[in-house]
């Protein structure tokens, strides 16, 4: 019986808690509303962590997802609908976690693919300039160049993409803009097999294995195709007017 009257007085103050805050709803009530279900939301946490299928994942990671899904469900919730705020928000939370961690995944999924491909092109530009005969201080400073092309190669591509996420920042929407510009007339200005190579390993993220099966050629052979894209990209870069106001 005691347990039974303590249930129904902690429903009772929780009722009393959600007819204050939505009469007279203000950010100080919303923060105690969030903190009321704070360890409600971290419990879902805690359960999905233990089912997890990924195990490098931390449940720091789970615990924010989850704290965003109460947020959401406190924002939102509307009792006249009938369901409980528990039952409502558990949706939330373990949609929000679930959510978050497929996002986490596809990002950490880049990051690994941009790392691989990285480490390919490196070694590509390092094994053509090794056949020429040229001081190795001029092969440095090729290399470095070779790089520094390949990522900004990179980041006109994740302007390209996710142009809507730079419109708050007007300055570095032009910038990459700009990038994005003489990227597109570096390419541009390659063989129409030299822009396939590029475009398929900068833009659409295929290792060289992969692009050789696309265009029935050997890994080798695409290498050296993305070496002399490179140079050529690099003998042209300074002939264009990167900063030009006509536009």
């Amino acid at each position: 019986m005691a347990g039974a009257a303590i249930k129904l007085e902690a429903a009772e103050d929780e009722q009393l808690a959600w007819l204050e805050f939505l009469r007279a709803p203000s950010a100080k009530l919303r923060d105690r509303m969030i903190e009321r279900y704070a360890e409600f939301a971290r419990m879902h946490a805690a359960k999905l962590y233990a089912d997890r299928q990924i195990r490098e994942i931390e449940f720091d990671e789970f615990r924010q997802y989850a704290l965003i899904g109460l947020i959401e469900a406190v924002d939102r919730y509307d009792p006249a609908r009938g369901a409980s705020f528990r039952t409502y928000a558990s949706h939330r939370i373990r949609g929000s976690i679930l959510s978050g961690i497929e996002k986490y995944n596809e990002k950490q999924q880049q990051i690994t693919t941009r790392t691989r491909l990285r480490e390919e092109r490196f070694q590509a530009l390092v094994n053509e300039l090794g056949c020429r005969d040229k001081d190795p201080f001029l092969n440095l400073v090729e290399l470095a160049i070779g790089t520094a092309i390949g990522y900004m190669l990179e980041d006109s591509r994740m302007y390209q993409r996710d142009e809507d996420a730079y419109e708050h920042n007007i300055y570095r929407s032009r910038e990459l803009a700009d990038l994005a510009r003489v990227m597109n007339e570096l390419v541009g200005s390659l063989s129409e097999q030299q822009q396939t190579v590029v475009r398929l390993h900068y833009f659409q993220q295929l290792r060289f294995e992969e692009i050789a099966g696309r265009m029935a050629l050997s890994k080798g052979r695409i290498s050296q195709i993305h070496s002399k894209a490179m140079q050529r990209m690099r003998e042209n870069y300074d002939q264009l007017h990167v900063f030009r106001t006509d536009y």
